[in-house]
This record gives structure tokens, C-alpha cells and sequence, in this order.
């Protein structure tokens, strides 16, 4: 797929330093119809300033897409998510944003996401309805024990809004990479419910894509190769929310709206993400000719318990 980066790049670079921390970017008419709600989650996010992002190294990047939309007859924000396929190498079936490795030669990592976005579901590269708002800190890959340093990853999401939410119709997943394409509510992934509009088409409770007791918001507490982590996941219409797409959400929701969520979202003891990934950059120079057969691929539990993991990390 041939690609022309600098027409490309001149777009998003025009979207990303115009809006001048409000959403003078986006015309009157592409927010015309939006509730209040929707209008100062944007208003928020296009005000948000990460931090300059580090030089991570030798880590493993990517960039993954938050493309937000306000449907229909609706009054709050959707985030467009996708469930892999069945043959990926790494996480079948599980729900991902958009989004995949940053390539040597893209110019930053506005062009990642949206060229992965483009490549996994068609989204347009350059279309007049889809805006750019901010860039979040970067968050990080969290691997289970014995697993080799040199597999994490460090994921900067890039968040767009879609005025126009036609376009998510018109989406066809790529079938080397995506097995379906769904939404959910941004709003759900701060509180960990849903309004009740919102429940119908629900995957069925403790079936194979929700075999859990909770309604909407399920947790536990594992130990990982850098620490304890608390793994989040929230019910769908389709594979559940979980793992890094998680972490990538309830921080576009927290900044979305202003307001921590309504659970405790740290394990106890868990370390930020800055300080997770400037440890991995710090260190993995050291690990990477390492071979790792230090035992199984597991996690751990708080309570001393272990248990395999589904992922071969340590032999990628």
C-alpha cells in the first residue's frame, strides 16, 4: 500500500498546531448538534498538553488511534474499537484501538496511528470531518513473569474526533488484522457502567466474551515482569475491553471529563507508567543479548498463586 507522506504529513502537522488549545480547528457547522457534554470533552482534550515525548531508545514503538465520534440521536462521545483476528500472532480476538508499530519512516506518530487506522479499517488518511485534537502520554505493554524486557512496548495514543459519524459506517475491517469492527461509550470506561440505552446487544454475562460475575467492569490484581498491575475490563457488544486498550481509555476519559474514575484504578503499590517505561529504556540495553529461560511465561497473583499465560513473550 503506497502511502504519500508528505501530502499526508502536511495535513495532520496543519491539524495538530492550528487548533491553538481550543477547537477553533474544528468549523461551527462539524460541531453543530453536540450536547454540551460531547462539545467540552473535546473542548478538554484539545486543551491538553502531554509532556514532549522522550527518546525511548532501542523499546519497541507504537501509536494507537482514539477516534471519538457523538452518534445520532445520542448525546455523548463513542470511541471507535476493533477485535484482531483470529490469526494474529500476538492477542487474537482481543479488543485493540487502532493502531500498530511506528515505522522508521513515519514522521511522527500522528502519522502512525492514522496510517494503521487507514491500513486496519479504512479510515480516510485525509478527510474533512476528522480532526485531530491532542496526543496523550505514552503508556506501556505490561508482560507477565520470566518474559524477555526486550517484548515490551511503549504505545502513544493519538485522539481524533469524527464529526461526522457516517464514516464509521463506511469502515471495512482489513481481514489479515481485524475480525470485527464495534463503539462504546467513552463515558463508560470512567465510570464503569452504562446508561441503559447503552446495554442493549450487550454480550451475554458469563459467556465466552464476558465469563465473569460483574455487570458492566471487572478487575484483578497480577504481578507482571515490572510489578504488580491491575488488569481492567469492561463488557461490550463484542470482545471485551482490556489490558493496555483499557489504560488508554480511562485516561482519555479522565481527561475527556475532567474527573478521576469512579473506582480505584492503581493496584496497590503499582508504579506510574513514566516510571515503568523509564526503567525498560534505562535497562534494556543491558538485556537485549540476553537470552530469558529463567522458567514458564506466567503471571503472579497477590496472594502468591501462579498461572500461564496465553502469550509466548519470551520466545518472540
Amino acid at each position: 500500500m503506497t502511502i504519500s507522506h508528505n501530502h499526508t504529513n502536511t495535513s495532520l502537522e496543519s491539524e495538530a498546531n492550528g487548533h491553538n488549545g481550543n477547537l477553533d480547528h474544528i468549523p461551527p457547522e462539524a460541531i453543530k448538534g453536540l450536547s454540551e457534554e460531547s462539545i467540552s470533552c473535546l473542548r478538554n482534550l484539545a486543551t491538553y498538553n502531554a509532556p514532549p515525548l522522550a527518546d525511548f531508545g532501542i523499546v519497541k514503538q507504537a501509536a494507537v488511534l482514539v477516534a471519538l465520534f457523538q452518534k445520532d440521536g445520542d448525546d455523548q462521545l463513542h470511541v471507535l474499537l476493533t477485535t484482531r483476528a483470529k490469526t494474529m500472532r500476538r492477542h487474537p480476538s482481543q479488543t485493540a484501538l487502532p493502531g500498530g508499530k511506528v515505522d522508521p519512516e513515519d514522521p511522527d506518530v500522528i502519522f502512525t496511528a492514522r496510517r494503521e487506522a487507514f491500513e486496519e479499517v479504512g479510515l480516510p488518511l485525509n478527510h474533512p470531518s476528522i480532526y485531530h485534537l491532542t496526543v496523550l502520554e505514552p503508556v506501556m505493554t505490561i508482560l507477565p513473569l520470566n518474559s524477555h524486557m526486550k517484548n515490551h512496548i511503549i504505545v502513544t495514543p493519538v485522539v481524533c474526533f469524527i464529526s461526522s459519524p457516517s464514516i464509521i459506517s463506511t469502515l471495512i475491517p482489513n481481514p489479515d488484522e481485524v475480525d470485527a469492527i464495534f463503539t462504546h461509550p467513552l463515558k463508560g470506561v470512567l465510570t464503569g457502567s452504562l446508561d441503559l440505552k447503552d446495554t442493549e446487544s450487550l454480550v451475554d454475562i458469563g459467556g465466552e466474551w464476558w465469563p465473569h460475575e460483574e455487570e458492566f467492569h471487572s478487575t484483578n490484581d497480577r504481578i507482571g515482569s515490572i510489578g504488580v498491575y491491575r488488569m481492567h475490563r469492561f463488557r461490550t457488544t463484542r470482545s471485551p475491553i482490556k489490558g493496555l486498550t483499557s489504560d488508554v481509555l480511562i485516561q482519555t476519559s479522565m481527561i475527556a471529563y475532567n474527573s478521576p474514575t469512579t473506582y480505584p484504578r492503581f493496584a496497590s503499590d503499582q508504579s506510574p507508567f513514566s516510571n515503568l517505561i523509564s526503567g525498560v529504556v534505562k535497562d534494556l540495553p543491558f538485556h537485549i543479548d540476553k537470552s530469558n529461560n529463567s522458567g514458564p511465561v506466567e503471571w503472579g497473583g497477590t496472594e502468591g498463586e501462579r498461572y500461564r499465560s496465553s502469550e509466548t513473550w519470551a520466545n518472540a
